[in-house]
């Protein structure tokens, strides 16, 4: 039960991301990406992870919840 969850997440990451990308592509408007584009890649990057038998290798990066200002840049470095 647990990977057919994890592949339906993951499926619902790579919908979201293709949704995106053809608008943008649509718009003809591709600058950058909003923040959350590597909030959806990261989900993907944990179901495949997961799914492969990896559980160690999940790592979750909080977006919030830091006022320091270093401790930011360091997650920012962690999430690539």
């Amino acid at each position: 039960m647990e990977n057919k969850f994890t592949v339906e997440i993951k499926y619902a990451c790579q919908e979201i991301l293709n949704r995106y990308y053809s608008v943008q592509v649509a718009k003809r408007s591709l600058d950058s990406d909003p923040w959350w584009i590597e909030k959806i890649l990261q989900i993907e990057r944990n179901c495949d992870r997961f799914l492969c038998g990896e559980h160690a290798e999940v790592s979750w990066v909080r977006d919030y919840g830091s006022k320091d200002l270093t401790e930011k840049e360091s997650i920012a470095r962690d999430s690539s």
